[in-house]
């Protein structure tokens, strides 16, 4: 148990921002957006459907939202060749 606990203090300003991010009900809709689009997306992309669900009203707020997100590695970010954009998606399980 004392193992358990020592490993838990090495972590804890970890968890703490990740729980200050996740304690957002915005930044929990976005995710289960994000959870529900099979492709990476754009943050305009992302923005349009998060503000038709009325989530966000601003794109900037939104791209803020997803920049939490990626800093607690819940989401990923990359440029996509194809698209010729910066893209976010739901951070595989497997990834590091």
């Amino acid at each position: 148990m004392k193992l358990q606990f020592e490993i838990a203090l090495d972590k804890l300003e970890e968890f703490s921002k990740k729980f200050l991010v996740l304690s957002n009900v915005k930044r929990l809709k976005l995710l289960l957006l994000l959870k529900k689009i099979d492709e990476p997306l754009p943050s305009a992309e992302i923005h349009r459907r998060a503000k038709g669900g009325g989530l966000f009203v601003n794109r900037e707020t939104t791209y803020r939202a997803l920049e939490d997100l990626v800093k607690i590695k819940i989401v990923s970010k990359f440029y996509d060749e194809a698209k010729k954009k910066i893209v976010y998606c739901i951070k595989d399980e497997n990834d590091p």
